[in-house]
């Protein structure tokens, strides 16, 4: 209901009642709606009231002697505010003007003060208020940003109205006694225990209720605003052991404002173990403001230190907010969050806010914190049921709660959560690591990162040394925390505070013998300026650091597929049966990913800079090559070891450097691409397989690709990119078959790939060629390929640009294994008016495109072909190429089988198969299944069987002539009654009868 409406009702309702109006905490927003009381307070930063009853009647102005009968509702007046706050005032176009005392908030260290205020608000059409929370919840609105006291002893009171120039306030305070207040704040108090409810007339007004109190709707969650400033730290501790699980922090709001009190706030919360959740109160009414909201809702998060899965809540209430476009505004806002990295989103509104469906359906309901409120809200009543059961999130169903002993202070928005939206448990996660520990002469360095949510409300950081082998701590560092973005930008994101996390400290051991000593360090966070009291720890493995030695790491690069690691390593200790070896470390873990002994080597060099005073100084270098297959050296370092007893570390080194060049990308021989150049990258050691893949950028697919073998490139090897790992075998060049796929005009690229799958999936590495424009060259299809007695009935059209007067075309036959060609037949051309009509007339030939030829197939192979339509132009060829196509089939039937008294077999029946192209030979064999062997076989010649050609075998091949009738098989004495006889008819390559065979075995038959 907007404002002027607000107005006409409260002038009515002062006409009909000749009353003055208390008005609720907050700004309350009343509504009749089906007998149910609802109301919605604005939420943070709104005006504060503070309202005493008054009757003007004899009786009342004798009452107003008593100091008992005054009940005083203390909430906040957004005019009371910082010129912060102010300033979101002044976005808004609000104008408050003031003729009063100015209301001093009751503030623990101000308990002697009370407020004595007198004021008139005149507000333009829209509320004078940045924020509104609940507004949409209304029909009617008695009031709005007015603050009406009404004093004891007084008569009505006077307002006057004056035009406004800025935010500022005008006003005089006056302060009552201290007894006064104590009076105030004992009655308030006691009419929050006893569920005073403040009435206008006979107007019923919302319970107000102590937090924790059973009857009511369970309150599970708080949120707050500047406007709740006077918590304190043992208010937040106090609504924690009230059930209180969760309190969300107003951030932001508009493009500009920043809640002063958010930092502390969210501190206070933390410290009390409560979830910490935010809400941006929104403005924006179009997808640009939106953006920009988000973004500054984003940057106030980072500012904030808040982790990037912090739950976040766009207030959807606000009349600047109405669009038809609201849900693309919002979405738009959460786009902003989502590329800063916060993509926890949910959404709060009113039941009655105009586009309520709209910015719902970007989050759903189960992530939408739904405002209503009813007189009573009754532990598992009506309304937490309906709003349980719509499948909302939450309900915010009070804005008129309390912390018990501190009524007087104000009220709270209390809320019941529905399926973990505003209770997800605190996550107290940590990671860190120490990147590198460095001991010179006296002085050690540590350097990694370290970050904890507890860190939130344990401040002081440190790094401990601590002496394993002692059992003592050694020394300890306090540091501030430093900005680091690998770790803002790693899984660690999430926890509190991570992209400052960073130290890099330093310790004198001067004094201290370390020497074959176990250390570890620690780095911890605590609550004590001393690093003890409450803390947490990430404790380091065990080093033995050795103050005695010296050495450096002179070359460590890469030569082809391996390390070459060169420098030298002094020490005084006895190394007399110490194996001396090279580690590689991987920075990130502290693993040992390879171990190489080694020799030492002379370096003189050494002696005579200075370090001959050193027991191996003359003979103390390292020139060792290392093998990388398999090894992950984006970050590690190099660790040169005698035994355990002496050790020096290199400082860290990054190896991830790509390079490629694709020489040449073309069409080949209709839809051959030949691909040649070369891909050379650092991270192949851990993705060994190579694979070119053909994109298709028009299509938005993958055609085709292949493996390859790198081929040898010493000119890459000799160029820039030598220094990445197998430079100098980083070449490729193949042809890539594309099939039978639509590529004219079309855009392809190639991507050299390395991968550690051998589908070259998984991790990988890729290098995008250039881009490759196909030009315009042929189509067509096989509308049909079947067999036809003993030939190939291949029928279909083949449409192309570059035929000429002189080009041949014809069909060949491809054994798609081998790909050799197994029969070409050349052919005419034939009409084809229907492929001119289907979307190819732009081809040369589309009319006369048709093949329909009888391709001979006796003596080939057709297992396994392709068929590829030809033309050939002055020595060039375009063609088509059908699907793969497997004639396999092995069909036939056994009409009559008998032995007559001579014991002979007659068999009669038919034998089709496809296979028998290439195995001419028909035999009959007869088997005996019991004895387990072959009684007598003979060859025959195939016979007509029209019948076979129009059945379901008519496809396979020569089924019109695939007879046998009366075969007759001399079994002579071989014959056994009662034995078990198998015929077996077959085809095979061998006039005898075996060689490559394909049979069919009839069902066995007793004698």
């Amino acid at each position: 209901m907007d404002y002027r409406r607000k107005k006409r009702a409260l002038s009515h309702y002062r006409k009909a009642n000749k009353k003055h109006f208390l008005l609720a905490s907050g700004v309350t927003m009343m509504a009749f709606s089906t007998g149910m009381y609802t109301t919605q307070v604005a939420k943070a930063d709104q005006t504060a009231t503070t309202t005493q009853v008054q009757q003007q009647t004899a009786e009342t102005t004798q009452a107003t002697t008593e100091a008992k009968t005054d009940l005083t509702l203390t909430t906040e007046n957004s005019s009371q505010k910082t010129a912060t706050e102010n300033e979101v005032q002044a976005e808004t176009g609000a104008v408050v003007t003031t003729e009063a005392t100015e209301n001093t908030q009751l503030q623990d260290t101000e308990e002697n003060k009370i407020t004595d205020t007198t004021q008139t608000v005149e507000t333009k059409t829209e509320p004078t208020e940045t924020e509104t929370k609940k507004q949409e919840n209304v029909e009617t609105q008695l009031t709005d940003k007015a603050q009406t006291t009404v004093q004891t002893g007084a008569q009505d009171t006077q307002t006057t109205t004056q035009p406004a120039t800025s935010n500022e306030v005008t006003a005089t305070q006056a302060t009552a006694t201290e007894n006064t207040l104590a009076v105030q704040k004992a009655d308030f108090t006691q009419n929050v225990a006893n569920n005073v409810a403040v009435s206008f007339a006979a107007v019923p007004t919302p319970d107000h209720f102590n937090i924790g109190d059973s009857s009511y709707t369970r309150a599970d969650a708080i949120d707050v605003s500047s406007y709740q400033d006077w918590l304190t730290q043992d208010d937040f501790n106090k609504l924690k052991q009230l059930g209180i699980k969760t309190a969300i922090v107003k951030v932001t709001q508009g493009t500009g404002y920043v809640n002063p009190a958010a930092s502390k706030q969210i501190e206070y919360a933390r410290n009390a173990g409560l979830n910490v959740m935010v809400y941006h109160y929104a403005m924006f009414d179009n997808t640009s403001a939106g953006y920009a909201e988000g973004q500054h809702a984003a940057n106030t998060m980072q500012n904030f230190g808040l982790s990037k899965d912090t739950l976040i809540f766009a207030d959807m209430e606000d009349s600047s907010t109405y669009s038809v476009n609201a849900q693309a505004n919002l979405n738009s806002f959460w786009n902003a969050l989502s590329v800063a990295g916060f993509t926890n989103h949910a959404v709060y509104t009113g039941g009655s806010y105009l586009y309520r469906d709209a910015v719902i359906a970007t989050v759903g309901r189960d992530r939408t914190w739904i405002a209503q409120y009813p007189y009573t809200p009754v532990r598992g009543g009506h309304y937490e049921q309906q709003w349980h059961n719509a499948g909302y999130g939450a309900w915010q169903f009070a804005s008129t709660a309390y912390i018990p002993g501190r009524e007087y202070m104000g009220p709270l928005d209390v809320s019941i959560d529905f399926n973990g939206l505003l209770t997800a448990p605190v996550k107290n996660r940590e990671a860190g690591y120490f990147d590198e520990i460095t001991l010179n002469g006296n002085d050690l360095s540590i350097r990694g990162w370290h970050t904890a949510d507890l860190s939130a409300s344990r401040g002081h950081a440190y790094v401990i040394v601590y002496d394993k082998t002692a059992g003592k701590e050694l020394r300890r560092v306090a540091y501030t925390p430093t900005y680091r973005q690998d770790v803002a930008n790693s899984y660690a994101k999430n926890i509190y505070n991570a992209a400052n996390s960073g130290f890099n400290v330093n310790f004198s051991l001067a004094g201290i013998d370390i020497s074959g000593h176990e250390l570890q360090f620690i780095a911890r966070y605590s609550d004590a300026a001393n690093g003890e009291g409450n803390h947490t720890d990430m404790w380091s493995k065990g080093y033995i650091l050795l103050k005695n030695e010296v050495g450096n790491f002179d070359e460590v690069k890469i030569v082809g597929d391996q390390l070459h690691v060169r420098g030298w390593h002094a020490t005084d200790r006895d190394l007399n049966g110490v194996t001396s070896n090279l580690q590689l470390i991987d920075n990130r873990t502290g693993r040992v990913l390879r171990t190489v002994n080694y020799s030492a080597v002379a370096r003189p060099d050494v002696v005579k800079n200075g370090y001959a005073s050193y027991k191996n100084a003359a003979n103390s270098g390292f020139d060792v090559y290392i093998p990388l297959s398999g090894v992950d050296i984006t970050n590690i370092k190099v660790i040169a070891n005698y035994g355990s007893i002496a050790t020096l570390s290199s400082r860290e080194y990054h190896f991830a450097r790509e390079a490629d060049y694709f020489d040449d990308i073309s069409i080949r021989n209709g839809n051959q691409l030949h691909v040649s150049g070369w891909h050379a990258a650092d991270k192949a050691t851990t993705r060994p397989y190579t694979f070119l893949i053909v994109f298709d950028k028009t299509a938005g697919r993958e055609l085709a690709r292949v493996s390859y073998t790198a081929l040898n490139r010493n000119d890459v090897a000799n160029s820039f990119a030598g220094g990445i790992y197998q430079a100098g075998k980083s070449g490729f060049d193949t042809v890539i078959s594309l099939g039978n796929a639509d590529i004219t005009e079309h855009e392809l690229q190639v991507v050299a790939r390395y991968s550690d799958a051998t589908s070259g999936e998984g991790n990988r590495i890729d290098a995008w060629s250039r881009p490759l424009v196909v030009a315009k060259r042929d189509t067509g299809f096989f509308d049909e390929v079947r067999l036809v007695n003993d030939k190939l009935h291949v029928r279909g059209w083949h449409a192309s640009d570059r035929v000429s007067a002189n080009t041949v075309a014809n069909i060949e036959v491809i054994d798609t294994k081998t790909g050799r060609v197994l029969r070409s037949v050349a052919y005419t051309p034939d009409l084809r008016p229907d492929v001119a009509k289907n979307g190819y007339a732009s081809y040369k030939n589309a009319t006369t495109s048709g093949f329909d030829v009888y391709i001979p197939v006796a003596g080939l192979d057709i297992s396994n072909i392709t068929l590829v339509a030809n033309y050939t132009t002055s020595g060039y060829t375009t063609k088509i190429t059908s699907n793969n196509r497997n004639f396999e089939r092995n069909d036939g039937y056994l009409d009559r089988f008998y032995v007559d008294g001579n014991n002979v077999a007659h068999v009669s029946g038919w034998h089709a198969a496809d296979k028998a192209t290439t195995r001419p030979y028909a035999f009959i064999i007869i088997y005996d299944q019991t004895a387990k062997k072959e009684l007598g076989r003979a060859q025959y010649t195939v016979s007509a069987r029209q019948d076979v050609l129009n059945s379901y075998a008519g496809g396979t091949y020569n089924a019109g002539k695939s007879g046998f009738n009366n075969v007759a098989i001399e079994l002579g004495k071989n014959i056994i009654k009662g034995h078990d006889l198998q015929v077996i008819t077959r085809y095979t390559d061998d006039p005898r009868g075996n060689g490559n065979y394909l049979d069919i075995w009839f069902p066995s038959v007793r004698i």
